[in-house]
């Protein structure tokens, strides 16, 4: 039997925002773990080619009590930015996040898609719509963030 998988996707507009610049936010892990605005503490177990959060660079995310490895598995700058969590650090099996960063009209189309199979059979409802709930409550703290960090 194959095994299910579930995914989710959605899309957000900033308006006078500049891909390059975000991505220069977004793969800052040092940024990330220093700032107050930010959730949680990243810490880089094993540098990437190219650039430290670059392909292949191992992470460590800390959020709580939710500790999290992730492999960077894309890392195309300033348009996509892709990681897999390790198993063990979340009640799914074979997380991938992808970031989609797209110039328009002027500002930045920033798209995530997730994708899982569920651990227990049948809660891939459940955790879609915590996953998704989730990731949709960083918009406005990447906004912040994304501000703070190029001091606008």
């Amino acid at each position: 039997m194959a095994e299910s998988k579930t995914t989710f996707e959605f899309t957000h507009f900033y308006p006078g925002f500049e891909p390059r610049k975000f991505w220069e936010f977004h793969v800052d892990h040092e940024w990330y773990t220093q700032s107050d605005i930010m959730i949680g503490e990243v810490a880089l177990l094993k540098e990437g080619e190219e650039h430290p959060s670059g392909l292949g660079a191992v992470r460590k995310l800390t959020i709580g009590n939710i500790k999290l490895e992730e492999d960077i598995v894309g890392f195309e700058a300033p348009n996509y930015f892709s990681y897999a969590v390790r198993p063990g650090g979340m009640p799914v099996k074979n997380y991938v996040g992808e970031f989609f960063f797209e110039s328009k009209d002027n500002g930045l189309l920033l798209t995530y898609k997730g994708s899982f199979s569920p651990k227990p059979f049948g809660t891939n409802w459940l955790f879609k719509y915590i996953f998704s709930s989730r990731m949709r409550k960083m918009v406005p703290i990447w906004e912040k963030g994304y501000k703070v960090y190029h001091k606008l």
